[in-house]
């Protein structure tokens, strides 16, 4: 068989795998309240699942007001994803250049025939000042980049094609879940607190930050922002050290973060902490 015949054959093949994929979702369409009963389920299965939907970065700027960035993390847009139905994603590395790797995420709603790309690029040059010097990080880093890329560009595709009005209502769902109400806020607080300390922090800097005198003072909304913590902090979104400091760009992204920790020489300990499938960057201790 030439190579011509074999392409062809190829495409015959794909063409109809994607009109029977088509022809079945059009076939049994989604409910989308059940879709969302679902989603608000899985996202509330337990507080260690709801904990893991969304992340939070504190920041303080130049002038010392605390900047919070907070957000949706690859764990919600799985569970999104699995409830919504009738989706076909996937991501792919489409360029190294030497100097960047760029991810691309795609997801297709294959019921509204919505399709949307979304590339994620970061750097492999570490180490520049001005422009000059740095060095290129070595296959494993890049590997590691490459894994942590390609997730966050899925993660952005599959939040541009469901709605983000009904991602909106399981992400504040999921947060409700994990903060509790204000009877048990005060032991919250402390575990979380705890836990937070194992994995690196200082908790005079984090009562600091908050502007409080003792742990009693703190509030349901600040316990939400510390969950967010212990969530950037597992996935590898920032390091213990950075999390209360200052003049940080608030638009730095979590790959960026990645690229710090490689830079900062802990790459051996992040190679055998990423999660294979997803791509992200996995915290040992337990939170």
């Amino acid at each position: 068989m030439s190579n011509e015949v074999l392409i062809q054959d190829n495409g015959v093949i794909a063409r109809a795998e994607i009109d029977t994929m088509i022809s079945t979702a059009k076939a049994y369409p989604r409910d989308v309240k059940n879709a969302m009963e679902n989603a608000m389920m899985l996202a509330t299965l337990d507080e260690e699942t709801a904990q893991s939907c969304f992340y939070a970065l504190p920041r303080k700027d130049k002038n010392g007001t605390k900047v919070e960035i907070k957000g949706a993390s690859i764990r919600l847009a799985e569970i999104m994803i699995s409830s919504w139905g009738n989706i076909h994603a996937a991501t792919r590395i489409v360029e190294n250049d030497g100097k960047h790797i760029t991810a691309e995420g795609v997801c297709w709603d294959l019921e509204k025939n919505v399709k949307i790309a979304m590339q994620n690029k970061v750097s492999i040059i570490f180490g520049q000042q001005g422009g000059k010097g740095g060095y290129t990080a070595n296959a494993d880093m890049q590997t590691m980049l490459s894994n942590a890329a390609s997730a966050k560009a899925l993660r952005n595709a599959i939040f541009k094609v469901i709605p983000k009005a009904l991602v909106d209502r399981v992400y504040a769902k999921a947060m409700e879940y994990s903060v509790g109400d204000t009877k048990t806020l005060n032991s919250k607080v402390t575990n979380v607190v705890n836990k937070l300390v194992k994995m690196g922090l200082n908790k005079e800097e984090m009562l600091e930050y908050f502007g409080h005198k003792n742990l009693n003072e703190f509030t349901t909304e600040d316990l939400s922002s510390l969950i967010g913590i212990g969530t950037a902090l597992k996935e590898g979104m920032i390091k213990p050290e950075e999390v209360f400091s200052t003049e940080k760009n608030a638009d730095e992204s979590a790959s960026d973060k990645l690229n710090d920790l490689i830079a900062s020489k802990q790459a051996p300990k992040l190679e055998a902490s990423v999660n294979a499938e997803t791509g992200e960057v996995l915290n040992d201790l337990p939170y």
